[in-house]
């Protein structure tokens, strides 16, 4: 789970950085040292993408961190419908599960069980689902 670490780490560094600018941004709108009038709406524009990072990635990987620490994973069966153009997410049943694009290539098709975390569905370990034969099926 060092993958899961080091995307943590990377995901608030980024989360940090824009804060910073917003936070510079703003400093020079109370100064008025704007260059231009449209430069004033500038810090709209950051806490807006400031805002979405931090919900959608950051927030989400920081609450998942206590799962990692105590490896307390919910588990799904499916079939995998696609993987992502990166490598590093799969959809199964229609929902979007991130992973460790050093893990084997999962295969569209294929049925897997994983285990991730509730928050940013990070999965911690997947691997190929036993199918019913036809003939076993109940009638």
């Amino acid at each position: 789970m060092i993958y899961f670490f080091i995307n943590l780490s990377l995901h608030f560094l980024v989360s940090a950085l824009l804060l910073i600018l917003l936070l510079r941004l703003v400093s020079i709108n109370q100064r008025r040292k704007n260059r231009s009038g449209i430069s004033y709406l500038f810090p709209v524009a950051v806490t807006i993408v400031f805002l979405i990072q931090v919900i959608t990635v950051s927030a989400p990987r920081i609450l998942d961190s206590v799962s990692v620490m105590k490896q307390n994973y919910q588990t799904c069966t499916g079939r995998v419908e696609s993987v992502k153009y990166l490598n590093h997410a799969l959809v199964i049943d229609g929902e979007t599960y991130y992973y460790n694009p050093f893990f084997p290539q999962p295969q569209t098709g294929d049925v897997y069980e994983i285990s991730y975390t509730p928050y940013a569905h990070y999965i911690s370990e997947f691997s190929a689902a036993q199918q019913p034969d036809a003939g076993m099926l109940p009638s």
